[in-house]
């Protein structure tokens, strides 16, 4: 008599078919091979090869335009608070966006994209740190070039000189 088949014998790196039905459908709606696989535990050489095999064809898909950021993204908040006029933004505006990008990155699993955000805010404090000593030597080279500041002469005309 021909025994069941004992589930320790399956292959247990093998994802069963209900997973592999979500990835299907989540690849075909338009996510990318590589959020899908994380979200789901498969490899990307498996997910390929399976969808190669059984033609899960995204070209067949209607072409929507992808929205990479979320609707309360920082970024989209500080251009439209700007009106899109992006001479406006200050350098601690771009950093605080880039921070923000990066914790939501490092949130959602995604370490390289989180130094990415973590080296755009890096380059951007480093400008402003430039940008602030610039400032500061204009400011010095003013006052010498102006000479010192007399004091205001004391309320009701009194100058303090004893005649």
């Amino acid at each position: 008599m021909p025994d069941a088949p004992s589930p320790f014998h399956a292959n247990p790196r093998r994802a069963p078919d209900d997973v592999w039905d979500r990835v299907r459908d989540d690849y075909l709606s338009g996510l990318p091979a590589a959020v899908v696989c994380q979200r789901h535990g498969v490899g990307m050489t498996a997910m390929r090869n399976r969808a190669r095999r059984d033609g899960w064809r995204r070209a067949d898909a209607v072409w929507t335009p992808p929205q990479t950021l979320d609707p309360d993204d920082e970024g989209l908040q500080l251009e439209h608070s700007v009106d899109g006029d992006l001479n406006r933004i200050e350098l601690y505006q771009l950093t605080h966006v880039a921070h923000c990008r990066m914790m939501r990155a490092v949130m959602r699993g995604q370490a390289a994209e989180a130094l990415r955000w973590r080296r755009v805010r890096t380059a951007l404090e480093a400008e402003a740190a430039i940008e602030a000593q610039l400032v500061e030597q204009e400011q010095r080279l003013w006052d010498c070039h102006r000479g010192p500041v007399a004091d205001p002469p004391a309320p009701g005309g009194n100058t303090g000189r004893v005649d």
